[in-house]
């Protein structure tokens, strides 16, 4: 029973009397917006299981992406035209039941229905934002909006909402608020919110009865008042016992003695006084906390005076301590966190065996690396089918730069495949702007992609101009193929972005790089086996437009915008490192074909790749720090 209370902001009423008012802001987020919707008091007119369902469908198709979907009507209408709403977008576990049955998954109508209705219920309150209107005339919208948002299908948003102590503590608030609001200055929405967190921080809500019958937590002065068995003095540090003297901006310590106003001193002796009265009680123990945050604490300078009292008077010394308790309270409460030690079991390495019939059939040829580095992370995206959420609103990354530059580079390659233009540079600048146009509001696009790209453009188009000069010719832009190994159990699956003839008829796989490349000695020892498979498809004839050829060049084009041109990395001898990608592919194969052969996590920590979606599940850290210590 703690007498101090809770402020209104730290209970499920205050908070969501808040964020009714965050997400109407008209530059409101996804996290305002997700907030509100999974908080417990919202309804927003459903049964509040089905209220959860469609919030986490329109997280997941709305608002985990980098396009931001700004206000609710804007929402409702993304939502009508994203196809990706449907049965089987959202994992088994976010389902849930509604109206007393399995519902599952909401159709997108239902979804874009709701959101809808929300738009409407926000729309006055978000239209009027930045218009100055009376604060009555702001409560009086906040309540509307807030009972509205709390209703359900079948309970009214007054009766969830102003309920329990937390309930009528906030209505009989903004009760004599809105009472005393008549000769308030007029308000903005945003005005209105901040004033409303500041206020609302002060109002205390205490419970009507004790919570305990025989606990109670209470100030000095009240604690004066009652008598206790157990009297327990907490918090004895500097700053507490006593507290911090307020410090004045207006009066000083001379002028308040002036006017004959009480000194921060008083405060202190008042202090003192609490701190003797309740230390005389009969059984009292004195505790501190040794560290506040990361920083050691000072005792207070009641608990060092009677240190200093006690050794006087030779009750204590370096020996002996008269304030030290009989019994190991300390080592009591260290136990009560520490497991017996036959309870604790390290995790182990994960080491799943799936049966044969789901393992998987398919793989790119990007992920053979990752089948070899780390299987665990196959198993997890395959077999189990687990793939990494966007964080929400998620910044816009490099992967989407890439994107970019190769869809400007395969229209450009693909419209002047057999021709050239008059002015080659302006034609790839048209067709970059063409494929940054989505992304135009990203202000890092502006600033710092576009300008890269331009390099990377002038720099592309001349090494063009120079290629065929030299009489190499593009054979196939972004050409996807497939081949069929383990005599047809298995089939691999790659992309080439580019793939050209040389002069002396063989040909050359091009991978461009927007970021980091793998190393060329990694490639050769058969770390990095993408483009050694993509040349092994290659010449097998796998890709549409190419017949089959000896592969004489394997190259990354490392396309970053720098000033000084571009770089590019080639295989030596590309035969041998394509011949051992295919033994390697081979052994991999035979290996996992073995129903007794394990999808470990990190076989060989030397060669773990660099970014692991899936290190958490494998709790690598958890057993990889046991491991090494062992």
């Amino acid at each position: 029973n703690d007498s101090a209370g809770q402020p209104l902001t730290a209970l499920p009423t205050g908070s969501f009397l808040r964020e009714v008012l965050q997400a109407a802001m008209p530059d409101a987020g996804a996290v305002d917006y997700l907030s509100l919707l999974k908080h417990p008091l919202t309804g927003a007119g459903r049964d509040t299981a089905q209220c959860r369902v469609l919030a986490r469908q329109a997280e997941l198709a709305l608002w985990r992406d980098y396009r931001r979907v700004g206000g609710w009507a804007a929402a409702a209408r993304a939502a009508r035209e994203k196809a990706k709403i449907r049965a089987g977008v959202m994992p088994p576990h976010l389902t849930s039941p509604a109206r007393g049955e399995e519902s599952g998954l909401c159709s997108p109508e239902d979804l874009a229905q709701w959101l809808a209705w929300i738009a409407a219920q926000f729309e006055p309150v978000t239209a009027s934002w930045h218009e100055p209107l009376p604060l009555d005339t702001r409560i009086r919208q906040h309540l509307v909006l807030a009972e509205r948002m709390a209703a359900t299908d079948a309970s009214a948003g007054d009766q969830r909402l102003w309920r329990d102590a937390a309930g009528e503590a906030a209505a009989l608030w903004l009760d004599e608020w809105q009472q005393a609001a008549k000769d308030f200055p007029a308000l903005t929405g945003a005005d209105y919110l901040r004033l409303f967190t500041g206020l609302s921080r002060g109002v205390t809500v205490r419970p009507r009865h004790g919570q305990h019958p025989r606990l109670s937590i209470l100030g000095p002065l009240e604690a004066r008042l009652d008598h206790a068995d157990l009297m327990i003095l907490g918090g004895l540090n500097e700053g507490v016992w006593p507290p911090e003297p307020p410090i004045d901006p207006w009066l000083s310590r001379p002028m308040k003695a002036d006017f004959k106003l009480p000194l921060p001193e008083r405060r202190i002796g008042l202090s003192a006084h609490d701190f003797v009265q309740l230390a005389s009680a009969p059984q009292v123990l004195l505790t501190r906390a040794r560290r506040v945050g990361t920083s050691p604490a000072v005792p207070s300078r009641f608990l060092l005076q009677l240190d200093a009292v006690l050794q006087a008077l030779g009750y204590q010394d370096a020996a002996n301590d008269a304030l030290a308790c009989p019994d190991p309270w300390r080592e009591w409460a260290r136990q009560l966190d520490e497991p017996p030690p036959d309870a604790i079991k390290p995790c182990e390495r994960p080491s799943p065996r799936p049966p044969l019939a789901h393992r998987p059939k398919s793989l790119r040829v990007t992920e053979i690396s990752v089948w070899q580095r780390n299987p665990y992370a196959i198993y997890a995206r395959h077999i189990l089918k687990l793939e990494k959420l966007d964080s929400i609103d998620k910044v816009i990354n490099a992967a989407e730069r890439g994107t970019m530059v190769h869809a400007a580079l395969e229209q450009f390659l693909t419209r002047y495949k057999d021709t050239w233009p008059e002015a080659p540079l302006d034609a790839l600048l048209a067709l970059g702007r063409e494929a940054f146009a989505p992304f135009r509001d990203q202000p890092q696009v502006a600033a710092f992609w576009w300008p890269r790209f331009a390099q990377t453009a002038q720099w592309f188009v001349a090494e063009e101009a120079r290629r065929r000069q030299q009489g190499i010719r593009t054979l196939a832009v972004e050409a996807a193929g497939q081949m069929l190994c383990a005599d047809g159990a298995f089939a691999l699956r790659g992309r080439a972005d580019r793939i050209d003839r040389l002069p002396d008829g063989a040909l050359e796989i091009i991978d461009y790089k927007t970021g980091a490349a793998p190393s060329l000695k990694a490639v050769e020892r058969g770390y990095e086996p993408q483009l050694p498979l993509l040349a092994l498809m290659a010449e097998a004839g796998m890709f549409q437009g190419v017949g089959g050829a000896t592969v004489g060049a394997l190259s990354y084009w490392l396309l970053q915008g720098k000033r000084e041109g571009e770089t590019m990395q080639s295989v030596k001898k590309p035969e041998p490192v394509i011949v051992a990608a295919l033994a390697g592919l081979e052994r991999l194969l035979e290996k996992f074909a073995d129903p007794a052969t394990p999808y470990e996590a990190v076989p060989k920590p030397r060669l773990a790749p660099r970014y692991d979606d899936y290190a958490h599940l494998a709790r690598l850290v958890e057993w990889g720090r046991e491991e090494d210590e062992a």
